[in-house]
């Protein structure tokens, strides 16, 4: 009995200890799925990637074996990953690891991340100096993710930064600008500049130089004009390879020659590379009438010696002049200007010249106008034919005929080559102020000259003559002309007896 009784208890012992087995299996059971369901929390998985040495596809597929982490999952990882500096392990580390867990988390999962995913990941590799695998991820999200506009890509990316906290560092933002600029997207990289800018994040002068190189290779100047000049606006100056890249688009543009012959013209020597790409940027925004910008620009440049005293000058009343600022108030800032040259021993080219003349001129300030030719005549400055014909303008809109006869004799002195087109002009601008007889004169010098008068010439002499009521003169010009003209078309003879007729 004591023997069957021990059996007996031997068997419920071991029917214990086999329950208890089955119980511990069914308990350990429960604990793992307990444990695995815990184990891919973001919480848990991100503490486990910031503090294993070395997390690789194996390492995670045995610490999480329940497959990929449910949809959302990934995002919120890398967040935290992100947002927290691990004093434990070294960004370097967490960043491999992130890399490592996105990669994998990915190969067990049907859908592909989110831009997001992406971008909270650039920011990890970045901040811990992994640019190879930062760029080829943000290339890989550029292709993927990327729209025409980019801003929806630009947004999702800066919120990832602004979300990183005091863990962000500005290196992926930078890094983005290169990225499109790889992926030959030069519009799309300068979106990004100005979109990283106007929040306060200026790109580097490599990530302009890259978009610059970018814009040049496709063929887009535009955009490559509209980067250099956004780089000078935010003060990132250009360097040596920034300026072979300016001088390369206007090479390409076919305008290098030309450029680089009106920057020595008004130098009065040839000039660095640098001055010529900045001129020529210049010049680009003032044509586009954005004067105050350019003038910014160049007072810009200034300080930092980008550009000459004297050029800056000539190219501020250049853009006055051809934004016609000097006909609406701004003629005593365009003055001041020139004077300021003149003062200071800088001589301006004569197309800036022939154009603050007219400007004066057309303000009624003829004495000034001509003060001015004088000034510069002084300074070795030799006024053309175009030049005298603006002051002539300007005498005849003022009705001084003197002025007028005074500016053909000084053309003359000069030996100038007078053509018809300067006789048109005198003879217009004397019949227009009421001087007739003077008019006449010049019609009688361009005889002896043995050049032929032309229909416009008779017309003003004409008409004007009709004007006054000298009737039998219109007629007797009238004559003239028709004697002179044997090929006018009857169409013409019949118009211009009406003109004289009922004029």
């Amino acid at each position: 009995m004591a023997l069957n009784a021990a059996k007996s208890g031997g068997r419920v012992l071991v029917a214990r200890r086999g329950g208890g087995n089955l119980f511990g299996r069914a308990a350990a059971s429960g604990f793992s799925t307990s444990a695995s369901t815990a184990a891919t929390t973001p919480q848990r998985i991100s503490h486990y990637l910031a503090h294993h040495p070395r997390a690789t596809w194996e390492a995670l597929s045995a610490a999480f074996p329940a497959a990929a982490p449910p949809h959302g999952h990934t995002d919120a990882v890398l967040l935290s990953l992100a947002k927290h500096r691990h004093s434990s392990s070294s960004p370097e580390i967490v960043a491999r690891n992130a890399l490592t867990f996105f990669y994998w988390s990915a190969s067990s999962s049907s859908s592909s991340h989110s831009l997001r995913a992406y971008c909270l990941l650039a920011h990890l590799l970045s901040r811990a100096a992994l640019i190879r695998d930062a760029s080829v991820l943000l290339q890989s999200a550029i292709a993927k993710h990327s729209s025409s506009p980019a801003s929806p890509f630009l947004d999702a990316f800066f919120a990832a930064y602004e979300d990183s906290g005091t863990a962000a560092t500005t290196r992926g933002l930078h890094l983005l600008v290169h990225a499109y600029a790889r992926a030959r997207l030069p519009k799309e990289a300068l979106e990004a500049c100005r979109y990283l800018a106007q929040r306060g994040v200026v790109p580097s002068l490599s990530a302009f130089n890259a978009v610059l190189h970018a814009a040049q290779r496709c063929g887009q100047f535009g955009v490559a004009w509209e980067v250099f000049e956004l780089m000078t606006l935010k003060r990132v100056y250009a360097n040596q390879s920034t300026v072979e890249l300016v001088i390369g688009v206007l090479s390409r543009e076919g305008a290098l020659a030309r450029m680089a012959s009106l920057v020595e013209r008004i130098h009065g020597k040839k000039c660095a590379p640098g001055v010529v790409a900045h001129v020529a940027l210049t010049l680009r925004i003032f044509k586009e009438g954005r004067t105050e910008q350019g003038i910014l620009l160049l007072r810009r440049m200034l300080q930092r010696n980008m550009v000459f005293d004297n050029i800056s000058y000539s190219l501020i009343v250049h853009a006055h002049c051809q934004a016609g600022d000097l006909r609406q108030g701004r003629m005593k800032e365009g003055s001041e200007y020139m004077d300021k040259m003149l003062h200071e021993g800088f001589v301006p080219d004569i197309g800036t010249c022939s154009e603050m003349i007219e400007a004066l001129c057309d303000s009624g300030e003829v004495g000034k106008a001509n003060e001015l030719l004088t000034a510069v005549m002084d300074k070795g400055v030799v006024p053309d034919q175009n030049t005298y014909l603006r002051l002539i303008n300007g005498y005849g809109k003022v009705g001084d005929a003197q002025g007028v006869i005074k500016i053909y004799h000084e053309m003359e002195h000069r030996e100038l080559n007078l053509g018809v087109d300067v006789f048109s002009s005198l003879i217009r601008v004397l019949c227009q102020s009421g001087n007739l007889k003077e008019a006449e004169k010049f019609l009688a010098v361009l005889e002896r000259k043995l050049l032929a008068p032309t229909s416009e010439m008779y017309d003003l002499l004409i008409s004007s003559n009709c004007e006054k009521g000298n009737t039998k003169k219109a007629l007797w010009f009238y004559d003239r002309m028709m004697t002179e003209n044997d090929n006018l078309s009857v169409e013409e003879s019949n118009h211009r007896e009406q003109t004289v007729s009922f004029g």
